[in-house]
């Protein structure tokens, strides 16, 4: 099925709503898709908040490049994809 607004193929988010796989929505869960499928909690943490030696970032994560509201948005559709799947 196509969406009717830019024939883009639809999708099924987890809590049942369909939306253009374009969607900024589809976005923001496939990007917790891809953090719930690393192998384990400190690859997440450090995708999410960065990586800190010595008090100083050597490696950037979400928070750093996008910001705490983004970061906490991301991690708060992990969780809620998280519990889906339970």
């Amino acid at each position: 099925m196509t969406c009717p607004a830019c024939a883009h193929p639809r999708v099924t988010l987890v809590d049942g709503t369909e939306t253009c796989s374009w969607s900024e929505a589809w976005r923001a869960e496939t990007e917790a898709r891809h953090v719930l499928a690393m192998p384990g909690k400190y690859e997440r943490r450090e995708y999410l908040r960065g990586e800190e030696v010595a008090g100083k970032t050597v490696k950037r994560g979400v928070f750093q490049v996008r910001g705490e509201a983004a970061c906490l948005q991301l991690e708060a559709q992990v969780r809620k994809l998280w519990e889906a799947r339970r």
